[in-house]
């Protein structure tokens, strides 16, 4: 007796990729507080100080307060070696973070100006990332840029292999990386005469995988 052997599923899988630029309308800049003082007490008063300081001038400048986060409070312990003795505590350093969201069109060169010139020696400004508040539309063009990227290699493909594109197995919407727009450019420049520094959005990148399977007929 003869045993049927079912033939392997003839199909090509492909992964294509899509991206499109698109315009922050907001950004985020993250405000760093740390304070050393020789004990926990000083040193957590000092920071608090800072902190409420940056709050009120934000407050002040009508920035929402959902808007502004406060996370990563931090208590450190600094030591130095002594010969004979072994390692000493010399203070403590409390540190935290803030992260506001401005919009670029809200005076937010003026807000950072007045966070940075609070005139308190704790408060530090790390940086700024630009943000997408809705990126649906953005998110919905990078797919179809995605898709056409697959069904083009998907063709090409089959055509190579003396094939043609059937039906459509399966669509699997890959994950990126990061949970957002990458920054492309986001500069800030002095503006001329003026202390003030002007903050430019650039352009962001959303970004979509998707891989799919066609039957090869």
């Amino acid at each position: 007796m003869s045993e049927s052997v079912a033939s392997p599923a003839k199909t090509v899988t492909v992964t294509g990729h899509g991206s499109v630029a698109a315009a922050p309308d907001h950004f985020h800049i993250n405000i760093g507080i740390e304070a050393q003082r020789p004990t926990v007490k000083e040193a957590y008063a000092a920071a608090s100080e800072a902190m409420n300081a940056v709050q009120e001038v934000l407050l002040a400048r009508q920035v929402a307060r959902d808007l502004i986060r406060s996370s990563t409070l931090d208590v450190r312990v600094e030591t130095r070696w002594q010969d004979g003795i072994g390692s000493l505590v010399t203070g403590y350093t409390v540190s935290a973070t803030m992260n506001v969201l401005l919009r670029y069109d809200q005076g937010a060169e003026e807000i950072i100006a007045a966070v940075v010139d609070t005139g308190n020696n704790s408060v530090r400004l790390n940086g700024l990332s630009p943000a997408i508040t809705d990126a649906t539309a953005a998110q919905d063009a990078a797919r179809a840029v995605a898709w056409a990227d697959a069904s083009r290699a998907a063709g090409l493909y089959a055509q190579l292999a003396g094939k043609t594109l059937g039906a459509v197995v399966s669509i699997t919407e890959g994950q990126e990386q990061s949970t957002g727009p990458g920054p492309i450019m986001a500069r800030a420049m002095m503006a001329s005469g003026d202390a003030a520094m002007r903050i430019e959005p650039g352009q962001s990148s959303v970004n979509a995988t998707v891989t799919a399977t066609w039957d090869l007929v």
